[in-house]
């Protein structure tokens, strides 16, 4: 199952590294495109809230992008939100998803930088995504990766790992995927 990591700012390549080692885990072959800046949309940012829509982010990330991959995961150093939420983590559509990290930082709560829970952070909210590009949808079991979450506390409490449950799925899926 093949994977394209597409960053569309600036990622450190230490969080990069860390995100390829927790997916290739499950059997993925993780691909990245660095530093894409000119693919993150002006006409999805909202001046009135200073954040990008990611559903008009993803609808023109799809249109230009035609890669032959299983997931295309967008990661931007921003902050989106979608209607009816004052915020989100990601979004996924269909096997595009995106990744914001703006609010990932302790920073933007008025607390001292933390470079290895931020890494944390969005490692977790990567694989998130990934999952819901694989078909998976939000998970109960306690740690997951795959729970919801609404806030950063709620991302804290999460593990990097799929639970037991999901990664059957997953593995199960790219072993199907890489038969055909």
């Amino acid at each position: 199952m093949k994977i394209l990591i597409v960053t569309l700012t600036y990622i450190e390549k230490s969080i990069i590294d860390e995100i390829i080692n927790n997916l290739s885990g499950y059997g993925l072959e993780v691909d990245i495109l660095l530093d894409s800046r000119k693919y993150l949309p002006i006409s999805a940012f909202d001046w009135e809230r200073l954040q990008y829509n990611a559903e008009k982010v993803l609808s023109f990330l799809k249109s230009t992008y035609d890669f032959s991959y299983d997931s295309i995961i967008f990661i931007a150093d921003s902050d989106g939100y979608i209607n009816g939420y004052n915020f989100i983590f990601g979004l996924t559509i269909d096997n595009f998803a995106i990744v914001f990290l703006n609010r990932l930082r302790e920073e933007f709560y008025n607390r001292k930088p933390n470079l290895e829970l931020f890494m944390e952070r969005v490692v977790k909210e990567v694989t998130h995504e990934v999952g819901h590009t694989l078909g998976l949808g939000h998970c109960n079991t306690i740690g997951c990766v795959m729970n919801f979450s609404n806030t950063v506390e709620d991302v804290d409490k999460k593990q990097t790992k799929f639970c037991k449950n999901c990664t059957y799925k997953v593995e199960n899926l790219s072993k199907y995927l890489r038969q055909k």
